[in-house]
């Protein structure tokens, strides 16, 4: 898959994918694309290419997928006969979420500086 600019140019190219790719779409603020194939997967790049994350789920080809108005989610319809609904995610997101999973663990376990430094602001 290749990302141009308005004039014709080549800005990246996005690898990945198994199989021929059905649907790209980019997010609301411009700055994530999200494409369906093929090979069963929905990927998320970032503009200049960067693979962000692979959603895997669906049984059969991903024909199309789009993000919803407010960018935090993916919709994407398959071969399958499913329409998934897919959360999007910043660091700070998954941050957080790891945190609040590591919590008990942190409480019981402060000498685990490295995973503690990163949610020490979140235990309290």
């Amino acid at each position: 898959m290749r990302l141009w600019d308005k004039k014709g140019a080549e800005l990246a190219v996005l690898r990945g994918h198994e199989d021929w790719v059905w649907s790209v779409t980019f997010s609301p603020d411009g700055e994530q694309i999200a494409s369906a194939s093929g090979d069963r997967t929905v990927r998320l790049w970032d503009k200049k290419g960067a693979e962000l994350a692979v959603l895997r789920g669906h049984e059969d080809r991903v024909w199309s997928v789009t993000f919803s108005p407010d960018g935090e989610q993916i919709a994407s319809a398959s071969s399958d006969r499913t329409v998934r609904l897919w959360r999007v995610e910043t660091l700070d997101d998954l941050l957080v979420r790891g945190c609040d999973w590591l919590r008990d663990y942190l409480h019981t376990h402060p000498h685990v500086s490295d995973i503690n430094k990163f949610c020490a602001g979140d235990l309290d």
